[in-house]
């Protein structure tokens, strides 16, 4: 374990951005760290709350943030949860909480995964664009993916496998001059119409 305190100059509030000249108190908040020679690390960190004399302002008070360290309401340090979020992209849930639990490093699987955030979808969809459905729960909920099959990533997730839906989104994200889909037995017939709801200028191939 290791004792700080913070000790900077006064923060300056987050909703007016106003900085701050009076201390309202101080407390101490607990912060998991990235392991030290094989053991766990947790810094012991005591904080200083401001108040914000703005009377425009509806914060009251806030807490002072150690920049590269703290962020609001995070019991983990910045450096431990971009660890963390890379072994999530890389390994998933159970693979990367074993491999935590290997380096001293504390994760479950529900707290690897909860790193994971959404990348921006872009307005414009890639020149090839695949088209292909997966299993949120294997015979009984679908979805849709779609990839961008030059670079091989993912552009977008759609929650389900309607022909509608998969039109609405090629409507809103013009741009795919080729779209390859993995031809559909019989039993899906929501597949079935995509080649007649393709945009215009787009040519479908068959996987």
């Amino acid at each position: 374990m290791i004792d700080a305190a913070g000790c900077g100059p006064p923060g300056a509030c987050p909703v007016c951005q106003h900085p701050a000249a009076r201390v309202h108190s101080r407390y101490w908040r607990h912060m998991v760290g990235l392991p030290v020679n094989g053991l766990r690390l947790l810094v012991r960190l005591r904080v200083r709350r401001f108040f914000c004399d703005q009377p425009r302002c509806p914060r009251r008070t806030f807490v002072e943030q150690v920049a590269g360290l703290t962020e609001p309401r995070r019991r983990s340090s910045m450096a431990a949860r971009s660890a963390m979020r890379s072994v999530a992209v890389e390994l998933g849930g159970r693979p990367g909480a074993r491999l935590c639990a290997k380096l001293r490093f504390y994760g479950l699987r529900t707290s690897i995964l909860s790193k994971l955030t959404a990348p921006p979808v872009p307005a414009r969809a890639p020149r090839i664009l695949g088209i292909d459905e997966f299993a949120f729960r294997k015979g009984r909920t679908y979805g849709t993916v779609l990839v961008d099959v030059d670079s091989s990533r993912p552009v977008d997730v759609l929650p389900d496998r309607e022909t509608s839906t998969v039109a609405a989104w090629l409507q809103e994200h013009p741009g795919s001059e080729i779209i390859c889909m993995r031809p559909q037995p019989q039993r899906h017939p929501g597949h079935g119409p995509r080649c007649r709801t393709t945009p215009p200028h787009s040519r479908l191939s068959p996987r």
